[in-house]
């Protein structure tokens, strides 16, 4: 008996990056992560992180579900940025997904933080609250950045 392995295509886009200071910003466009797509970013996850110097936050509001691979895949980045003497962030975890990471003890691994902002926070790089920009903008005052 043969048994066909229906695979889904990997989508031409798994993530969109983004620089913020010093931060590399990667939300994930990918609403699941299994196997063969965790396998697809690894590489260019750690490029990232080697260019960003380990300072990473990684969005994951866009995704629903994930497997064991992708967790590995977090791991061994925190790892890679820690050695390069940064951090890496995951945030906007789902709120299941979260409680697994929790009752796992996985979360003791992984820097999750439950915004961009504590993200951004956490990695010392100075935010502005939206509605501030905005009525800074609404002025035209020039908003500089904290030293």
């Amino acid at each position: 008996m043969i048994q066909l392995h229906n695979a889904s295509p990997l989508p031409d886009t798994m993530f969109t990056l983004s620089q913020v200071g010093d931060i590399a910003v990667l939300a994930i466009t990918c609403p699941a992560l299994l196997d063969d797509q965790a396998q697809a970013l690894a590489p260019s996850l750690r490029d990232v992180a080697l260019q960003s110097q380990g300072r990473v936050l990684i969005d994951m509001g866009g995704v629903g579900r994930f497997s064991c691979a992708w967790i590995n895949t977090l791991l061994e980045l925190t790892r890679t940025c820690k050695r390069l003497g940064g951090q890496m962030f995951v945030v906007n975890v789902q709120p299941k997904a979260r409680h697994l990471l929790r009752t796992s003890e996985l979360d003791r691994h992984l820097n999750l933080a439950p915004s961009r902002a504590a993200a951004f926070q956490a990695l010392g790089h100075p935010t502005v609250a939206p509605w501030r920009l905005a009525v800074a903008r609404w002025l035209d005052i020039p908003v500089g950045q904290a030293a």
